[in-house]
C-alpha cells in the first residue's frame, strides 16, 4: 500500500502557424485532441467531453481557454511525480508533431510549458499540484503557507515579471498573478491558499495547489513535490511544522522572495521578527529530519531531506551555484550573459527599471491626452526631450547610465521575453532541451528509462495500476467511459469501484442509474466545446437519443451553427430520419461561409452520401469535395465509420469502400493518395477556383 499520493496538473500553451498566418487556437486545440483520440490508448473521460484518461493513468483533456491539460496519475514517490510530468510532455510533443506531418507544407505547431504570456494578454498557464490529507482545511492551512511562500526559492520557473513595465527578473514569474492569500476559484483572483476541497476519492481532504510553476529542472521538480509531501505528512500526524514561522503578510513576502535572487531578503514574520526565505525553509527541514524515523514518513523522505540540505546550503552559501540546477539559476546566468552581448548592464536594471516605472506615471498624468504618447517615443534620440522628463538624465548619470541604456533595454526587451518563453518549448528546438542535450546541466533525478516507461504504463502502486490496466483492456471496445473513481463499461453493464485511492483489486458491480444520472447533472455545467464533443462520444456508445438532445441544445443557443447541423445530420441518419437530415445539411450549407474549411467538407461528404442513396450522378459533387479539401483546414479527425456502417446495406460494396477511404482523407491529408485506388475519385478533376 501506498503511504501517501499525489499528483500534478499542467497547463499547456500552444500556437500554429500554416500558410504564413497565425492557426485558430482553438481549432489548433481541435486538432491535437483529434490525433489523441486516434493515436492513444484510452478511454473517454466521464465528466470532460473531449478528454481521455490514457493507458499510463493519467488525465488529459482540453481545458478553458483552448489549451491542452495533462493531468499525472496518483503517484506514491516525488521521482514518479517528477516522470509522468515528463511523460505528459512528450506526449504532447509527439501529437504536436502528428498534427504538424498531417498539415500542408510549412506548418509549424509549438507547445510550451510556460508559465506566464509576455504579450499584455495578463494569461498565466497553471501547474497546479494535489496532495492527499486528512487533517482539516483550517488546520492544515497554517502548517502549509509559509513553505509554500518560501519554497520558490528553489521551485521558481525564473523569467520576468509579465506585468512590469521593463525587464524584471523574478524567481517565480507566475507569482506576479496572485492577488489574495485564500481564493476559491483557480482561473481567477488566483490565492496562496485555495479552499477547493473536492477529494477525488473516499476517506481522504486533497490539498489543491496553485501557486506552482512548470518547471524543466528534474532536481527542482522533484524537491517541489517531495518536501511539501514531507509538511502534509507531518501536519497529517499532528505536529505543527509551521509553528514559530508565521508571517505577518504572506502574500506581501511572496512577491519580495520572487523579486529577490540573493535570497537573503528578510521577511516580517508574525511574532515581529525577521527571517530569510532559506531560514524559514530550513525550520521546516530540520522539523522533517526529526521524524524521519516514525511511522508516518515515507520511505523515501530521507533522500528528499538530503537534497533538501544540499540545496539550502548551496543557495546559503552562493545562489550563483544553482546556475546549472534549479530553472530560475540556469535562467538568471543565460540572461545575464544575453544581456553583456547587448552591451546591456545586468546590475543596471534595478535603476533602469526604476526610472521607466517614474517615466511612465509622468507620461500617464500628462493633463493633455493629444501629449500622451508611448515611453519609446518620448526618449526617441531624434526627439527634443520634454521638460517633465529631463530631470530624470542626473539621476542616470548619477549611476553611470544615460538615456542610450534606458533606450536599449526598451529595444531589448521582447527579445528577453521570446527567449524566456522559448525556454520551456517542447521539443528538440527548447532551449531548455538543447542545454540539457549539451550536457551543461546538473538537474537529473532518475533513469531516463523510466521516463519512457511512465508514456505508456501506469504506476505501480493504487487505484492508477487498476485504471491503466483496465483502460487497456477496454480501450479498444469503444463503449467504455472512465474518470477518476470509476470505470463504466457500457458493453458488460459493469462498473470498476475507483473511489479507494489504494485499491489493490479490480472491484466490478452492476451499472446502476444513477452513475449515468450523475454524469448528466456534471454535463449540465460543461461548455458547449465540451458538450458538443461529449453528444459526439454518446453517438459511440449508442445514446443516440442523448446526443441529439445535446446538440439540439447548441442549435437553440446557436453554437458554431453549421458544425452543430453536421452533428444533429448524423444522429438523424442514424436513427432512420433521413428527410430531417438532408434538411440539416440544407441548413448548414446555406451558411458554409461562416464555417471552418473542414466543416464545409463534412457538408459535402453528406451531400455526398444524399446523392448515392438516390442512385444520382456523383461526379460534380466529387469535384467539389477535392476542391474543398485543397483548402487550408481541411482536414479534421471524424469519427463517421459508425453512420457509414449503419448506411452500409444501402450504399453497396462500392460506394461503402469509397467513402470509408474518403472518410479516412477528410481526417488525415496523409490518406489522400489512396482515393487514387477509386475511379470515382481519379476519374473526377478538380474545378478551377471561383
Amino acid at each position: 500500500m501506498a503511504e501517501r499520493l499525489f499528483g500534478v496538473e499542467t497547463e499547456y500553451a500552444i500556437a500554429g502557424v500554416s500558410g504564413g498566418a497565425e492557426m485558430d487556437r482553438e481549432q489548433l486545440l481541435e486538432r491535437i485532441m483529434a490525433h489523441a483520440r486516434r493515436q492513444l490508448v484510452q478511454l473517454p473521460d466521464l465528466n470532460s467531453s473531449g478528454g481521455f484518461f490514457l493507458g499510463n493513468a493519467a488525465r488529459f483533456y482540453g481545458d478553458c481557454g483552448a489549451h491542452p491539460e495533462f493531468c499525472t496519475p496518483e503517484v506514491a514517490h516525488p521521482w514518479d511525480a517528477v516522470r509522468y510530468v515528463e511523460a505528459g510532455h512528450r506526449i504532447l510533443a509527439g501529437l504536436a508533431a502528428s498534427v504538424e506531418s498531417a498539415s500542408p507544407p510549412g506548418t509549424r505547431i509549438f507547445c510550451f510549458r510556460g508559465n506566464v504570456d509576455y504579450s499584455g494578454s495578463n494569461s498565466t498557464w497553471g501547474c497546479h499540484e494535489s496532495y492527499m490529507h486528512r487533517i482539516s482545511q483550517d488546520a492544515l492551512q497554517p502548517q502549509i503557507v509559509p513553505h509554500l511562500v518560501t519554497r520558490l526559492i528553489y521551485t521558481g520557473a525564473g523569467g520576468f515579471n509579465p506585468l512590469a513595465q521593463g525587464l524584471e527578473f523574478t524567481l517565480a514569474p507566475r507569482m506576479a498573478h496572485f492577488r489574495r492569500l485564500v481564493t476559491q476559484s483557480s482561473t481567477s483572483e488566483r490565492g496562496i491558499w485555495h479552499s477547493k476541497s473536492e477529494s477525488l476519492c473516499s476517506g481522504y481532504s486533497r490539498l489543491h495547489v496553485l501557486c506552482g510553476e512548470s518547471l524543466c529542472s528534474e532536481t527542482a521538480a522533484y524537491l517541489k513535490i517531495g518536501t511539501t509531501a514531507l509538511i502534509v505528512a507531518m501536519a497529517d500526524a499532528g505536529h505543527q511544522p509551521g509553528g514559530g514561522v508565521q508571517l505577518a503578510d504572506p502574500l506581501a513576502a511572496m512577491h519580495e522572495v520572487a523579486a529577490d535572487a540573493t535570497c537573503r531578503k528578510p521577511l516580517r514574520m508574525a511574532d515581529g521578527g525577521y527571517r530569510t526565505a532559506i531560514s524559514i525553509q530550513r525550520h521546516y527541514l530540520m522539523h522533517a529530519e526529526g521524524h524521519l524515523r516514525d511511522g508516518f514518513m515515507p520511505s523515501w523522505a530521507p533522500e528528499v531531506c538530503r537534497r533538501w540540505r544540499e540545496l539550502l546550503d548551496k543557495l546559503e552559501h552562493a545562489p550563483s551555484s544553482v546556475d546549472k540546477t534549479l530553472d530560475w539559476g540556469i535562467k538568471h546566468a543565460l540572461y545575464a550573459n544575453h544581456a553583456r552581448g547587448l552591451n546591456l548592464r545586468w546590475d543596471d536594471l534595478p535603476l533602469l527599471n526604476l526610472v521607466i516605472d517614474q517615466l511612465v506615471a509622468v507620461l500617464a498624468a500628462r493633463k493633455d491626452p493629444e501629449k500622451a504618447m508611448p515611453l519609446e517615443l518620448a526618449i526617441a534620440p531624434q526627439r527634443r526631450m520634454p521638460k517633465d522628463i529631463a530631470p530624470f538624465a542626473p539621476l542616470l548619470r548619477e549611476h553611470g547610465c544615460d538615456w542610450e541604456d534606458l533606450r536599449t533595454l526598451l529595444d531589448c526587451r521582447k527579445e528577453f521575453f521570446e527567449i524566456d518563453t522559448r525556454f520551456g518549448q517542447l521539443g528538440p528546438e527548447g532551449i531548455f532541451q538543447a542545454l540539457d542535450r549539451a550536457s551543461v546541466l546538473n538537474h537529473r533525478i532518475g533513469e531516463r528509462e523510466s521516463i519512457e516507461d511512465a508514456v505508456t504504463q501506469p504506476p505501480a502502486t493504487g487505484r492508477a495500476q487498476l485504471r491503466g490496466r483496465v483502460i487497456q483492456r477496454l480501450a479498444a471496445s469503444g463503449n467504455a467511459r472512465c474518470d477518476w473513481q470509476c470505470v463504466i463499461d457500457y458493453s458488460s453493464g459493469q462498473v470498476l469501484d475507483l473511489s479507494n485511492p489504494f485499491a489493490s483489486r479490480e472491484s466490478w458491480s452492476p451499472l446502476r442509474p444513477q452513475h449515468d444520472d450523475a454524469h448528466l447533472s456534471r454535463a449540465e455545467e460543461q461548455g458547449p466545446y465540451e458538450r458538443r464533443q461529449d453528444a459526439a462520444d454518446r453517438i459511440l456508445t449508442g445514446d443516440f437519443a442523448g446526443a441529439e438532445a445535446i446538440v439540439r441544445s447548441l442549435l437553440a443557443e446557436q453554437f458554431m451553427m453549421p458544425s452543430s447541423h453536421c452533428h444533429l445530420a448524423r444522429v438523424l441518419l442514424m436513427t432512420g430520419r433521413e428527410a430531417e437530415a438532408r434538411e440539416q445539411i440544407a441548413a448548414a450549407w446555406a451558411i458554409r461561409r461562416d464555417a471552418p474549411s473542414y466543416v464545409v467538407a463534412r457538408m459535402i461528404f453528406f451531400q455526398l452520401v444524399f446523392a448515392m442513396l438516390d442512385g444520382a450522378g456523383i461526379n460534380p459533387i466529387v469535384a467539389r469535395i477535392r476542391a474543398a479539401l485543397a483548402e487550408s483546414g481541411a482536414h479534421l479527425d471524424w469519427t463517421i465509420r459508425p453512420m457509414l456502417d449503419h448506411l452500409r446495406p444501402r450504399l453497396g460494396e462500392t460506394n461503402y469502400e469509397f467513402m470509408r477511404a474518403l472518410a479516412d482523407a477528410l481526417s488525415d491529408a496523409s490518406a489522400l493518395p489512396d482515393l487514387d485506388e477509386f475511379p470515382q475519385w481519379r476519374d473526377t478533376a478538380t474545378p478551377p477556383p471561383a
